[in-house]
Formats: C-alpha cells, structure tokens, sequence
C-alpha cells in the first residue's frame, strides 16, 4: 500500500477491517459487520484546498529531477547497506514517565536561571520517545560535525482541520514537520531536553499557525533532507495505532514489524507486543557496528534515569 493513497493509521484501519471480517465469517453473517471505528468514510468533499496547494505539489513532484520530466518511474531510495540489521528496541511507560518528569525538572532550572523561555514543552509519549531515540543515534554515530541534525514527522490532519474530518476518513491525511537541532546540543548533557523542546515546538505550531502552513515548501525540503549526506531521521507508525489489536481469528500477532524501514531509514514506532498499556516499540535498521553502538548508549540512557 502506497503513501499516495493511504497513511498509517488509514493503512492500519484497512488491516483491522479485513481481519475483523475474517474472524467473523463463521459467526451469524450479520456478526462480520464492522464496527463504527472500522467503517471507511471516503467523502473526499470534505477535503478543503483553499490555498491552491495540489497544482503546487504536483508541479514540485513533476520536477524533483529537472524540468519537464516525463518519468514514470517512482523515487528511488539507496539500498540498505550490506551489513544492515534490523532491531527492535522496548521503552516501558515507567521509563516514558520518567524522561517526561526529567525533561520538566530541567525546563524548570533553565526558566529559573533564564537559560530558557517561558514555556511549557509538549511532553507526550511520542516526543518524549522519538527525542530520546534520537538522541542516541546521534550519541551512537560519534561524528564530529557541525551540521545540523535533522527530523522529520508527520501529524494527523483528522482532528487538525477546521471542522475537523470524521476520525474514519480513509485516506492520505496526514503533514509533515521538521525539525533542526545543533549536533552539539543533541550530545550534551541537556540533549533530551532539547530534542524534546524542537519536536515539541513543531507539534504546537501545527495546531497555532495551522497544519497547512508553509506546505508550498514540504517537497522541496523533504528531498533535499533525503538526498543529503547527513542522517535524517524519519519516524513511521504511531503507538497509537493499536497495531497488535489485529485479530484475524487465530490471536494477536507476535511481532509487528515496518518493513520499508530498511529502505526509507525512519524509526518505527508501535505499542509494544506483550499489551502493557504505555509501553512503546521503536523498530531500527542500522549497519551492525551503528546498532551496536546504538544499543550500548540506548540501554546506559535508561538505566540512568
């Protein structure tokens, strides 16, 4: 399923559907019905483009590779390296609960000693998961560079849009945000405060300035931030997606994983597979001696909470 007609949670509701359907079959014909949650809506009329942006986006897509291209051909992305592996790594919600309480208490020393504005990060399992997660592929790298780190994210649009789209809207409804943060500021000792601030700022400003805000400018940003040298980090999936609620008649699934990670290079993200409500999934695909090192920096992080 392609990202052109379908985001992660449309993707996921399609899954659920199909299993939900098959679990029932042998049940009275009237017990496969869906429930609301799983029914589609497809009314793509409730889709406002006031500010012209589909021409705009096509005419970018048309000519990410020069004028006039006429290529068919999708984006192709670099091939995972040889030595690649692929692991998942677990965050309990203890664990969430404790950067959030960590992060706080610092944002409080610096707004105390006007290191720091004020204001109040946005201190949800998601930032708190991917700043962290981020923080240690930085730390895990050892790179001594002054460029800037980059991330990117998408938002749901559902809810963001005024009036708001039904919650089943079945499609590619989502935006994107980046964010910036200094190789330096990642690696110090205040890192997670502030990879949490920068994710955090992104996700207020979408819901301050309007999701759609600067949208003329997400293509162009987005393929040179996946063209570049430099890592970029990506995320795809959502905890929130109740992925392992999918029951095609024979249990949950044991393991879940994002196969196109391998590919794209993003984090995933899921709740975790043994159902304790809070606990996250972060699945990665790095060459072995990055994962290595990633998983050293990742366990000696959590421990030290």
């Amino acid at each position: 399923m392609h990202h052109a007609i379908l985001d992660g949670k449309s993707s996921t509701m399609f899954v659920k559907s199909w299993a939900h359907i098959c679990k029932h079959l042998g049940d009275d014909p009237s017990g496969s019905a869906l429930p609301d949650q799983l029914k589609p809506f497809f009314d793509r009329r409730v889709v406002q483009d006031p500010a012209g942006l589909e021409p705009i986006f096509l005419n970018q897509l048309q000519n990410l590779d020069g004028p006039n291209n006429r290529s068919l051909m999708v984006t192709q992305f670099k091939s995972p390296p040889s030595d690649a592996v692929r692991s998942i790594f677990v965050i309990t919600r203890p664990e969430i609960e404790a950067m959030k309480q960590w992060v706080s208490t610092k944002m409080a020393e610096m707004i105390k000693n006007e290191k720091e504005s004020d204001h109040h990060p946005h201190l949800s399992t998601f930032s708190v998961t991917c700043a962290y997660t981020w923080v240690c592929l930085a730390k895990a790298e050892q790179k001594q560079s002054d460029k800037p780190v980059l991330m990117a994210f998408s938002l749901d649009c559902r809810s963001r849009f005024d009036p708001p789209l039904p919650a089943n809207y079945l499609g590619n409804c989502i935006a994107g945000r980046a964010v910036v943060a200094d190789r330096k500021g990642l690696l110090g000792e205040d890192g997670l405060t502030v990879a949490v601030n920068e994710i955090s700022e992104a996700i207020k400003s979408a819901d301050s300035d309007g999701i759609l805000n600067g949208a003329e400018t997400w293509v162009p940003k987005l393929f040179t931030a996946v063209s570049s040298e430099e890592r970029f980090m990506g995320v795809a999936g959502s905890p929130r997606f109740g992925i392992y609620d999918t029951d095609f008649g024979w249990g949950r699934p044991s393991k879940v994983e994002v196969v196109s990670i391998e590919v794209t290079g993003p984090m995933s993200l899921a709740e975790s597979t043994d159902g304790i409500a809070g606990d996250v999934e972060v699945g990665l695909v790095l060459e072995k001696h990055h994962m290595q090192a990633f998983a050293s920096v990742f366990a000696k992080g959590l421990q030290d909470l």
